[in-house]
């Protein structure tokens, strides 16, 4: 098996394929990290901007370094939560200042080997037996005394490594590069996080690879596999991941926003009439601020289940689980999104009979600071990322059990 994994490995050092999609790789992937990391530069430098002070009654979260590999949804999570005392009015939050970003989304890492890796990987696995065949090798390397089982293992063992190796090269010199900067400072936790995605990362290429030999154990020339596994990949990372968002959509009624805002103002308009004619006006603005809360509880009960429904369709592509997992290690997922948002109302709630002070107490008033603390990585197994991460090993294991079911019974000849 390692006879024929080393010579995967050199076969692959020697070709002018194996060259040109590294240096592609390499070149995606630094490209990525100096954009992420001027991107959270100028996030962190918005984040000094509009940190509260002590008088101010706003929950405002410092960007996450994590994002850089994996952005999500740091920047709606970075936006700033004001509290008053009709609800939680949400302001501007941490935006890089390129705007050719609106244009142009920002590639962070996961999209590279989401979109990039992922094809390169298949580009590896998709020649391995039909190609072999055409040339004739195959049939000389049978005759060896080596079963199919070894020569199916040591050719995925040999791409493995030849894809593997360089990957997490340049992943940590990007990381060595990020971590010049003084501002820039990873926790303990963070670090077990980041070893985590990439252990995630691994797998996911590993399955891409699983799928192209795969391919090339059911089809008799390279170039079949080609226009059968671009096919699948279109599907698994672009087709079905949107295509669960639409059927979700059609499953689940959720309020738009516009209908949500237009609710809110009635009740504003109803309890303030109400307050000009009573002389107990903080009873109105609770009962304002109770309402906005019940308003807004059915509304996430009612998103939530829209999110469940839709990263439920969506796993049915692998890519969907490979996205969960890594952004919500991250810290940057959906769950960690609606945690932030808990912790928002519960601040907002704690402070609110501070808020209903008059108007003169409250300017010489300081709220206690905002804090957030980032769900433990118990719960955010517990929470999906297990079963994704799960997901991933099985398709892995179904990819290369079904390879060695076809390659057993693949006429050499």
């Amino acid at each position: 098996m390692w006879t024929i994994a080393r010579k995967e490995i050199a076969s692959n050092l020697l070709s002018y394929k194996f060259f040109i999609i590294i240096v592609l790789t390499v070149i995606l992937i630094f490209t990525s990290f100096f954009i992420m990391y001027r991107d959270f530069n100028e996030r962190l430098a918005d984040y000094d901007i509009i940190k509260p002070a002590s008088e101010e009654a706003i929950a405002v979260l410092a960007p996450n370094p994590l994002s850089m590999f994996s952005k999500g949804l740091d920047e709606a999570m970075g936006r700033s939560f004001e509290s008053t005392i009709i609800g939680i009015t949400v302001r501007a939050g941490q935006k890089s200042g390129n705007e050719v970003f609106s244009f142009f989304p920002t590639p962070d890492f996961m999209y590279i080997v989401k979109v990039v890796l992922s094809l390169v990987a298949l580009l590896f696995g998709f020649d391995q037996i039909s190609q072999e065949r055409e040339r004739g090798t195959l049939r000389l390397m049978l005759s060896n005394p080596a079963s199919r089982a070894t020569v199916l293992v040591g050719k995925w063992v040999g791409n493995f490594l030849s894809l593997s190796i360089p990957f997490l090269l340049v992943v940590l010199l990007g990381f060595a590069f990020v971590n010049l900067n003084r501002d820039i400072h990873f926790s303990a936790n963070q670090l077990v996080r980041l070893a985590l995605i990439l252990s995630v990362t691994l797998f996911y290429i590993a399955l891409f690879l699983s799928l192209g030999i795969l391919i090339s154990t059911v089809t008799r020339k390279a170039a079949n596999s080609v226009v059968a596994l671009l096919l699948i990949w279109v599907l698994m990372v672009f087709v079905i991941p949107n295509l669960g968002n639409l059927l979700a959509r059609q499953m689940v009624d959720v309020p738009s926003v516009s209908g949500l805002s237009e609710k809110r103002n009635q009740i504003w308009i109803r309890e303030v009439l109400l307050a000009i004619q009573d002389k107990n006006r903080s009873e109105h603005f609770s009962k304002i601020n109770r309402d906005n809360m019940l308003l807004e509880e059915d509304y996430r009960n009612k998103f939530n289940r829209l999110v469940r429904l839709s990263k439920n369709i969506n796993r049915i592509s692998p890519v969907s689980s490979f996205v969960y997992a890594v952004t919500d290690l991250a810290g940057t997922g959906i769950g960690e999104e609606a945690n932030l948002k808990r912790a928002v109302i519960s601040y907002n709630n704690s402070i609110f009979p501070e808020l209903l002070a008059p108007a003169s107490d409250r300017e010489s008033r300081q709220y206690p600071a905002f804090k957030y603390r980032y769900r433990e990585l118990s719960e955010v197994f517990a929470r999906g990322t297990l079963f994704d991460m799960s997901w991933l090993i099985f398709f892995n294991i179904l990819f290369f059990a079904l390879s060695y079911m076809a390659f057993v019974k693949y006429d050499v000849r």
